[in-house]
């Protein structure tokens, strides 16, 4: 598959892709010439030789028969039969290649998509709840979880839990009064009064957050007189605890073995109780209040959107990194492939200016083996000769 050329992929445009060159082109060359460094060394080390053994001389250079020569182009015909094996062998295991690397590209592009499509889906759900709260029941978070600040959270919810805080402290020394005869020992006593604090006014404040949950996911009327129920029956509770302060503040008190007085002497007992339950019911709406104002589901659920969508966004990077990394290698196969000729061409002309150059190579030790200025002559036109030769 072949992409376009575009400017680089934006975070706000999924969709653009560019292609990349590979980290590694597709590389199945088969045959690689020789070392014709080496090999001209070689031939001159022979030419002077055989100059040297007296196997060629001035007489022979002048006929223009080179025996050497012969070997040498019987080598070449037997290299250029070589080359047109390997390269035929090169392309049919490019084509094979790319075929593979085609099924590779096709699933790196399904991924690829997979991914955009993700991304896709979970960006505009994101961006819908980037808005902040107007009333509650809207669906949308709170400006601070949209502003992602430590900060605000402090300075907003610091006040309240510090006054769910002051409430539970008062609470503990006036049901420590009320279950005063309930602990073995001091200890319990005060345990049990930091419990049942604890319980008026934590279990409101959670009240108050299944409140909230419902008001913000639109629950059913089942989930409705649940809540109604539950308020009742902690309302009943709230009557019963009344009751129990009521009788602590009313009974006489003993103290050394003798009764005094009631804490509460002289004040009636209805107004007593009217008082209880006013308060009791006040602390019990501020622990709920709180609860519902502190616990915001949307908030949370723009946290899991914002993680999952920059889980996507790197999972949608990773994919389009290898779907490009794929295409980009798939070209460079088909490139190989369709360049077979010109390949074989180029090689082709350096196998034979390199045999060339041996020959060359291989006078040049015979002149310098023979010293011999008329050799050198002859070695010269035997030089040009062949180079204005057809087809060299």
């Amino acid at each position: 598959m072949r992409l376009s050329r575009r400017r680089p992929t934006q975070p706000d445009e999924p969709a653009q892709v560019i292609r990349v060159a590979p980290a590694v082109a597709y590389d199945g060359d088969l045959y690689h010439l020789p070392d014709w460094t080496a090999r001209r060394d070689a031939e001159r080390e022979l030419g002077r030789r055989h100059a040297a053994d007296g196997q060629i001389d001035t007489l022979t250079l002048q006929t223009g028969s080179v025996p050497r020569f012969h070997e040498l182009e019987d080598e070449r015909l037997g290299e250029l039969a070589r080359i047109e094996d390997l390269t035929e062998r090169e392309l049919r295991q490019a084509r094979a290649a790319l075929e593979g690397q085609k099924i590779r590209l096709a699933e790196s592009q399904r991924a690829f998509a997979a991914a955009r499509a993700a991304l896709d889906d979970t960006r505009p759900r994101v961006a819908e709840l980037e808005q902040p709260s107007r009333r509650p029941g809207d669906g949308r978070p709170s400006s601070i979880a949209i502003s992602g600040s430590r900060w605000p959270v402090v300075r907003r919810w610091l006040p309240a839990a510090l006054l769910l805080l002051l409430l539970v402290i008062v609470e503990v020394p006036i049901l420590y009064q009320v279950i005063l005869d309930w602990g073995d020992s001091v200890a319990m006593t005060a345990l049990l009064a930091a419990g049942a604090a604890l319980i008026m006014l934590v279990a409101p404040h959670m009240y108050g957050r299944a409140f909230r949950s419902w008001q913000e996911h639109g629950g059913s009327a089942k989930g409705r007189w649940l809540l109604i129920g539950v308020a009742l029956v902690w309302l009943g509770f709230i009557v019963a605890v009344a009751v129990l302060r009521r009788d602590a503040l009313v009974r006489p008190l003993v103290v050394d073995g003798e009764e005094i007085g009631p804490t509460a002497e002289g004040a009636g007992t209805l107004p007593t109780m009217v008082l209880l339950l006013a308060l009791l019911i006040a602390t019990a709406l501020i622990a709920a209040d709180l609860g519902r104002r502190m616990h915001k589901p949307n908030d949370r659920t723009l946290r899991e959107l914002r993680a999952k969508l920059d889980a996507e966004s790197r999972a949608f990077a990773t994919a389009q990194g290898v779907y490009q990394q794929d295409a980009g290698y798939a070209e460079s196969i088909a490139q190989y492939v369709e360049s077979v000729d010109r390949r074989l061409a180029g090689r082709t002309r350096q196998l034979d200016r390199g045999f060339d150059s041996l020959a060359t190579a291989y006078l040049g030790g015979v002149v310098e083996g023979l010293r011999d200025p008329e050799a050198a002559s002859w070695a010269e036109r035997i030089v040009a000769r062949r180079r204005a030769a057809p087809g060299r």
